[in-house]
C-alpha cells in the first residue's frame, strides 16, 4: 500500500497540554511521518461545560497503514498517555480522532471517517485550516474556509503558536 494522507486532531484538558501534545506527536509519528503540525487552538469546552479549557491541533501524517489499524493504534496510545476520559466529551488528558483519510470516505464499527461532526467544530476545523485552507470536505464539497463560514457556533478563544510544543 502507499502512504495515504490522514488528518488527525488532538485535544487535552487535563494536565500540561505542551507534554501532553508532544509526547502524543511522538507516538504518532512512530506511525508514520508527521510533515505538518497546526497551531494551537485554546477552546470553551464542548458538550460538557463543568471542565477546563482545551487545548486542540492537527498533524498531518502520512501513512502507509489502513484505518482499521490505524484506529487500533490511536487507541493505544490514548491507553499509554492515560486519555481517562470518564463523562462523554469531559475532560481528558489526550483525545486523538482520525478526521480525514485523503479524500476518502470509510465507514464500519470501529471508525467513522471523515469523523462526522468535524465540519461543526472550529477547533477541528480552525487546525485544519492552518495545515490545508484549500482542502474540500470529501461528502459536503465545501472548503474548509467555507465550513468555518457556516458555522453556527464557535468554540475557539485563543489562538496560539504551534512552536510553543518544542
Amino acid at each position: 500500500m502507499y502512504p495515504t494522507s490522514y488528518y488527525i486532531a488532538l485535544g487535552t484538558n487535563v494536565g500540561n497540554y505542551r507534554n501532553n501534545f508532544s509526547r502524543a506527536v511522538f507516538e504518532l509519528s512512530k506511525i508514520g511521518n508527521i510533515s505538518k503540525i497546526a497551531n494551537i487552538y485554546k477552546s470553551k469546552p464542548y458538550g460538557y461545560l463543568k471542565q477546563n479549557y482545551f487545548y486542540n491541533t492537527m498533524v498531518y501524517l502520512k501513512s502507509e497503514i489502513h484505518p482499521n489499524e490505524l484506529i487500533k493504534k490511536i487507541h493505544l496510545i490514548e491507553r499509554k498517555l492515560h486519555k481517562n476520559k470518564r463523562i462523554i466529551n469531559g475532560p481528558r488528558k489526550i483525545d486523538l480522532d482520525i478526521i480525514f483519510w485523503d479524500q476518502k470516505i470509510f465507514k464500519n464499527n470501529n471508525v467513522v471517517i471523515p469523523h462526522p461532526r468535524a465540519q461543526e467544530r472550529d477547533f477541528v476545523l480552525c487546525p485544519l485550516y492552518d495545515i490545508t485552507p484549500f482542502f474540500k470536505h470529501p461528502v459536503s464539497k465545501l472548503s474548509v474556509k467555507e465550513l468555518i463560514k457556516n458555522l453556527k457556533d464557535h468554540y475557539v478563544i485563543e489562538k496560539l503558536n504551534y512552536r510553543d510544543l518544542f
